[in-house]
């Protein structure tokens, strides 16, 4: 037998699904190979597939080869890239060396050999075998146009790979122009991939155009296809009265809407009264859009497909045509309109004692703004806020239970709240950020917050008793390795989180805070607290919300900008249309919900990352006019590679460790700090820092500063400094 065939063979029978590992000698029998020269053959194929990591051998010397596992690959800008299983069989990410990419790019969903377990302090090793779905479909970048074809220079550094473009693929782009690329062939080995330009954004320079140029990166649509259009302007902008018939009528009662100065899209609406028995009934009204967004009519598909509303900056990429989500669906005052009401009546000590779902009609009586309502109840009655007057005792009253719901009800079942600050981002007229600061939360936006979730907690009650399938928003428990090694940091401080060895609940963290508060430890423990957490996530079956402390949670109260709450509302009214189910119905809505669930989780990571990375640009843009200014901030990260700093408008930077220069710093990973060889100076998370802006470069979004002066000589009271 020739060394062709054995090999055939020998990798026939590695790749049978039911193949066990074997040894040399039980190879040769399988193989049925007889001579020295054959087993000789078999034995350099073995060393030469052990070499390269293409045949592994276990301890009992039996040969197998490399286990396959399917995950979507993450780039890094030098080559080499991770795997996340999709299954998480692994601790860690597959880290992929750039000879074993073999030609997949960022956001690829690719299958690939694990070769390397974790040993000896190396991380798990892999190698791309097969790319089953591309991340991206199109991108964006700079146009360069040359006499017989032309190229894009792609922004995402992660793809690593200029675009082709063909003559008659210009589009009319000219050289410097933003353009959007459709990928048309994706390269082998290493050639670069091609593309035609299916649209021109503008010079870089043009207004709007940096932001819409991030929007793009992610494939997501921002125009409306025409049959959506459609549908929605045949809707109407007036609500049919015979809605009103089979619909609880509550255009006599006392109904507003609280909402930012620039919201024009207003799904949420509040009422309140005093009962004769001392408890509250509150109502918490939210447009129907589920009435006008039918099941699989364009405009739902289209609504699936964004999933979500996008909030850049400025920018704002809605999930329904402003038709709707700024017309026929808004809760604008003095005007009537559909909604699904969720009344409950609830006690001194904020528990819901009863509660009511039905589809209802409003007529909300005023539009009122956080703004204005944060002054009045503040005791500001002045030419803006004077319109309030009339709604006095029930802003009062509406004061009164978001109190009761915060002390009473969730701070005494132990709901988390981490007070991390969100940038509000002023822009001029040509998109220039003119002021960045951190979004405070007044007492009415606390008020609202405590009613919307309130709410979304009592309709998941009553889903969770429905033999239908509802999609639920789960926040799951900690995340073990996470948890295991905050809890080693804390303990050198003499703290705990729950008793050891048991997952912590709830509200061991909450007692942790408070147990941290005013200490100087306070922001470190904060900070690793908050990053032992896992991400919210829809799924299709009720599994609680941790960070809430709730068994049952949901979202009801957004489904303007949010499918998940559309599809809720959805399933409420068949459940209230028809009780009763088939089998096949309920595992037909069941599947769907899942799918759709799944879809939703991705979408709103897509519009996080989007809002993100235009967040990061414009701070990056407005830092770029402070290069030389000095700012008291405090140590948000700590790496081998420097210091992550945050100022107090949000905006974070990085102090790379060849700027820290009066020491040789080494990184203390387990306690989070950069340890001065010489000298003991620390760096250490949480801590105050002063800083001088030094760089930024806005097309990366990078902004560098330097250390003033070491930490223990910061000035305590000097939050901005002014410039030499």
């Amino acid at each position: 037998m020739q060394k062709k065939e054995i090999k055939k063979n020998l990798y026939k029978i590695l790749n049978k699904e039911d193949y066990t590992p074997l040894t040399k000698n039980s190879l040769i029998h399988e193989l049925g190979l007889k001579t020295k020269k054959e087993k000789r053959l078999l034995k350099d194929l073995l060393f030469i597939g052990k070499v390269h990591d293409e045949i592994l051998k276990n301890e009992e010397g039996q040969y197998y080869l490399p286990p396959k596992v399917v995950g979507q690959l993450s780039a890094h800008t030098r080559g080499f890239g991770f795997v996340r299983p999709e299954d998480n069989i692994f601790e860690e990410d597959v880290f992929i060396a750039p000879y074993n990419i073999n030609g997949a790019f960022d956001k690829d969903k690719v299958v690939i050999e694990v070769f390397n377990n974790k040993k000896e302090g190396r991380k798990v090793e892999g190698r791309v075998v097969d790319i089953l779905e591309r991340g991206y479909t199109q991108v964006v970048g700079i146009f360069e146009k040359l006499e017989d074809f032309g190229f894009v220079i792609v922004d995402n550094d992660r793809l690593n790979k200029d675009i082709y473009i063909k003559k008659e693929d210009f589009d009319g782009a000219e050289s410097g122009d933003k353009v959007v690329v459709e990928i048309t062939k994706w390269p082998e080995h290493h050639l670069n991939p091609e593309g035609k330009i299916i649209e021109v954004l503008g010079k870089p320079d043009e207004r709007g155009v940096d932001i819409m140029s991030i929007i793009k990166s992610y494939a997501v649509p921002t125009e409306f296809p025409t049959e959506v259009l459609q549908e929605a302007e045949a809707l109407g902008s007036e609500v049919d009265e015979k809605e009103f018939e089979n619909r609880l009528d509550l255009r006599d009662q006392t109904i507003f809407t609280i909402d930012g100065d620039s919201t024009k899209d207003f799904d949420d609406a509040v009422s309140i009264e005093k009962l004769d028995n001392g408890n509250y009934r509150l109502g918490v009204h939210i447009a129907d859009v589920s009435h006008y967004v039918t099941e699989d009519s364009f405009l739902d598909q289209e609504a699936l497909k964004r999933g979500t509303s996008i909030y850049a900056v400025d920018k704002v990429v809605p999930m329904l045509p402003e038709a709707l989500s700024n017309g026929l669906c808004s809760l604008m005052p003095d005007v009537d309109r559909l909604t699904y009401s969720c009344i409950m009546e609830v006690n001194p000590k904020g528990e819901v004692v009863d509660y009511d779902i039905k589809k209802s009609v409003i007529h909300s009586n005023e539009r009122m703004t956080y703004r204005t309502v944060n002054e009045f109840l503040d005791g500001n009655i002045n030419s803006e806020t004077e319109y309030l007057v009339p709604y006095k005792k029930d802003l009062e009253l509406m004061q009164e239970l978001a109190h009761i719901l915060r002390t009473e009800r969730r701070d005494k079942r132990g709901s988390i709240d981490f007070e991390f600050e969100e940038a509000y981002i002023t822009v001029d007229d040509n998109g220039k950020p003119v002021e960045i600061k951190a979004n405070e939360r007044g007492v009415s936006e606390r008020l609202i917050e405590e009613f919307m979730l309130l709410a979304n907690e009592t309709v998941a009650t009553y889903t969770d008793q429905s033999p239908l399938s509802f999609m639920y928003r789960n926040h799951p428990k900690p995340d073990t390795e996470k948890l295991s090694e905050f809890r080693k940091f804390i303990g050198k401080l003499g703290l705990k989180l729950g008793e050891r060895g048991e997952m912590p609940t709830n509200a061991d963290y909450v007692k942790l805070l408070e147990d941290v508060k005013g200490k100087p430890y306070e922001n470190v423990v904060t900070l690793l607290a908050l990053r032992t957490m896992q991400q919210a996530v829809y799924e299709g079956e009720n599994k609680g919300h941790f960070a809430l402390g709730a068994p049952n949670y949901t979202h009801f109260t957004s489904p303007i900008r949010r499918y998940p709450d559309l599809s809720v509302h959805r399933n409420l009214t068949l459940l209230e249309e028809n009780p009763k189910f088939s089998k096949h119905e309920l595992k037909k809505i069941d599947k769907e919900v899942k799918e759709r669930a799944k879809h939703s989780s991705q979408t709103e990571r897509t519009a996080v990352e989007i809002e993100r990375e235009v967040d990061k640009l414009k701070k990056a843009e407005f830092m770029r006019d402070r290069i030389g200014q000095r700012f008291k901030g405090r140590i948000s990260g700590v790496t081998g590679f420097g210091l992550f700093v945050e100022l107090p408008n949000t905006v974070e930077g990085l102090i790379r460790m060849h700027d820290l220069n009066d020491d040789y710093y080494y990184l203390d990973e387990d306690n989070h700090r950069l340890i001065g060889e010489n000298h003991g100076r620390i760096y250490s998370l949480g801590d105050d820092i002063e800083i001088e802006v030094d760089n930024v470069n806005v097309e990366a979004k990078q902004i560098d500063f330097k250390p003033f002066r070491p930490r223990e000589e910061v000035i305590e009271d000097a939050e901005v400094l002014e410039e030499d």
